[in-house]
């Protein structure tokens, strides 16, 4: 019967250091999966922010255009203002 324990006892030490490992094995994978989603987290924000950037980049240089559009216009206008006067000053 000794013999019977000592092996039963074995086993069971066994049994315990596979139960360990199988433990240790599940907590890395946790870690693992907690990681992969932490970068799936960080991915889909800068790619919000980029979008955002994209989209804040493009309506500035809307705007520099048609304020550039403004003042080539308020500019065209003042140079025709002038040469009329200065026309109706010489010729008139």
């Amino acid at each position: 019967m000794d013999e019977m324990e000592q092996k039963q006892k074995e086993l069971e030490m066994k049994i315990k250091e596979v139960e360990a490992k199988l433990e240790t094995l599940q907590i890395a994978q946790e870690q693992q999966q907690k990681q992969s989603d932490i970068s799936e987290i960080v991915d889909a924000m800068l790619s919000e922010k980029e979008s955002a950037l994209a989209q804040e980049l493009e309506n500035k240089i809307q705007q520099q255009q048609l304020q550039l559009i403004k003042w080539s216009a308020g500019t065209g206008i003042s140079v025709i203002a002038v040469v009329i006067s200065i026309f109706r000053i010489f010729f008139v």
